[in-house]
């Protein structure tokens, strides 16, 4: 119990002494599980959603088509099938173009009863359902043309005024749903319900078709159905087509088809980012963690003791990372998955898989980070590590020959390289990813129609419009994160060489030979990752897109430029603070 309260205390003060150390942990790893976590939350919210909506409106299991002109006939017969529990319809249905605000957008248009039907019963979400003179539109399809309750649409040439908005599990959301698509090519669009005579009306001479919708008694069974219908003592001469329930939610899931693989890679490149923060967050701390290593060996505590006091405030800020990153998931992936508001988007609680692959990435990351620079504060001994001696450096006759002409700026920066070969890897790994999402989002642009565009009315549209903005925020996070750990590196790597730099000024070197040598220490490990990651985001691309696009070479030359520019102007701002200080004082100080 002793140890538990040690640990707490320490803890506790550490935190209240160093709140940014702490702020940045948490972001870094909550950023990294929250981006895992809303990649895999994704399709379970899509088949959750479109399960609460078809629960809620008695949603069909199996939606019959046909261009019949009297379907009664084989309404009687699919209402008599072995397996079906509840029908409804024929009703009447027909594509057609409508007019709101000045806006022309594809819809289909389908005839209902006032009262309930026994089956599919949209959900009002507000005014009210179908009467005489007045239309409910899908929800989705409102918002997407700005039409609310009591404005008028247009449906061939009569002005209709709208009585409310719905949603329907019978068709998908929009603009993926035409429940009233017959015999040959149709464009996909929005969802109008009217009165059955309003329908007729509207139709006038457009070819229209019948639906049926059917409830089984067993939903599961609806493959067996289909092909147990589809003969002709149950169709007949007509043309029939049938759409099943899981038809539907696949269907629903294309319009996430890319934004999961783009979150679930954008989580584990966050997570490597949060690594190298987290990497630069022990360098930065090193002496201090040092230095209560040997306070707490000098009273008795052993090697696990000091390990675990040291990890105790890391672990305690992964579990807390880790809640808030399944949170913000789990809160948002119901918005994601559903961007055109055309089912019940209520919040779940994350699946087994999703809570393991999450813990599993915060504990990797948080241990990754961490762990190392513990135990060897553990391992190292009690005098040592109160003393704070000088590091002995290992010589490399080859490379003073290599950098003994070199001028003082370049020499300088490649001995501090030769000396942190850790941090070099830390630069070049965080810089790689970087440069992946970077390129990611340049390919992604450089295909035709995924360009900024507002009012999209086409599934690819929509689908290119909600991946290019998720793309867009994963890389924006990406790049802030790896922005804060660029200054970090070139704060520790300034605080780690403070008196070799010293020392390098006292012979006469200048404050700003100092402060390009410390940024040619970061730069020439960016480079090798710009090689890596420019080539690793095409490859990416290429293997979760259908078409690929090469961006032009200018556009990935320029972010090349734009990222190294980036990497020095942000180490040169720590440099430049080390720098600051006389050279007289840095070597009389005493270890922290």
């Amino acid at each position: 119990m002793g140890h538990l309260l040690l640990m707490w205390r320490l803890v506790l003060r550490d935190m209240r002494r160093h709140p940014g150390e702490a702020v940045m942990f948490l972001l870094a790893v909550t950023a990294a599980t929250a981006t895992l976590t809303l990649g895999l939350a994704t399709t379970d919210a899509v088949s959750t959603a479109y399960a609460k909506t078809r629960a809620a409106t008695g949603g069909p299991d199996v939606t019959a088509t046909t261009t019949d002109p009297d379907p009664s006939g084989l309404a009687a017969r699919l209402a008599h099938a072995p397996g079906v529990a509840a029908h409804a319809g024929p009703y009447v249905a027909f594509n057609t173009t409508i007019r709101a605000h000045g806006r022309t957008a594809y819809s289909a248009v389908e005839g209902r009863d006032s009262s309930p039907a026994a089956v599919d019963r949209p959900l009002v979400t507000s005014g009210t359902w179908v009467r005489p003179g007045g239309a409910v539109v899908e929800r989705g399809f409102a918002q997407a043309l700005g039409v609310r309750v009591g404005d008028s649409i247009t449906v061939n040439g009569r002005s209709i005024p709208v009585a409310g908005t719905a949603i329907s599990a019978a068709t998908s959301v929009y603009p993926w749903g035409d429940p009233a698509q017959g015999p040959g090519p149709s464009d996909l669009g929005g969802m109008v319900w009217l009165t059955t005579a309003d329908a007729r009306a509207a139709a006038g001479d457009a070819p229209g078709v019948h639906v049926i919708h059917l409830k089984l008694s067993d939903p599961a069974a609806t493959g067996r159905f289909t092909a147990s219908v589809s003969t002709p003592a149950i169709t007949g001469d007509s043309w029939v087509n049938y759409r099943t329930w899981q038809d539907t939610v696949r269907t629903d899931a294309n319009m996430i088809k890319f934004t999961r693989p783009t979150l679930v890679i954008g989580g584990w490149l966050l997570a490597i980012a949060a690594i190298v923060t987290l990497a630069a967050l022990a360098a930065v701390r090193s002496t201090r963690d040092n230095r209560r290593a040997g306070l707490l060996k000098a009273v008795g505590a052993g090697p696990g003791t000091v390990a675990a006091v040291l990890l105790a405030q890391q672990l305690l800020l992964t579990v807390l990372a880790t809640a808030l990153g399944l949170g913000a998931g789990t809160l948002v992936a119901p918005e994601l998955v559903d961007p055109s508001a055309g089912l019940l988007n209520t919040v779940s609680p994350p699946v087994s898989d999703t809570v393991t692959a999450a813990v599993f990435l915060a504990i990797v990351v948080a241990l990754a980070g961490t762990l190392g620079p513990a135990l060897r504060a553990a391992r190292t001994s009690t005098v040592q590590t109160l003393a704070d001696p000088a590091h002995m450096l290992t010589y490399h006759p080859r490379l003073t020959a290599l950098t003994a002409y070199l001028p003082t700026s370049l020499l300088v920066g490649v001995r501090l390289l030769a000396r942190r070969p850790g941090r070099a890897a830390l630069t070049s790994v965080g810089t790689a990813a970087t440069s992946l999402m970077v390129t990611a989002v340049l390919t992604f642009r450089a295909a035709p129609g995924t360009g900024p565009a507002s009012g999209a009315s086409t599934p690819l549209e929509v689908r290119n419009i909600q991946t290019g903005q998720v793309l867009l925020a994963v890389t924006l996070a990406l790049v802030a994160l790896s922005a804060l750990n660029t200054v970090f590196l070139g704060w520790s790597a300034a605080v780690q060489a403070r008196r070799a730099l010293t020392i390098v000024r006292t012979l006469g070197a200048t404050p700003g030979q100092v402060v390009t040598a410390l940024c040619v220490a970061q730069l020439l490990p960016a480079v090798p990752g710009l090689v890596t990651g420019i080539p690793a985001g095409l490859g990416l691309y290429w293997a979760f897109s259908i078409t690929m696009v090469t961006p032009p070479g200018s556009r990935l030359l320029t972010a090349a430029l734009v990222i190294l520019l980036a990497v020095g102007a942000l180490t040169a701002l720590p440099a430049w603070v080390h720098t600051r200080s006389p050279a007289g004082r840095a070597l009389n100080a005493e270890p922290a």
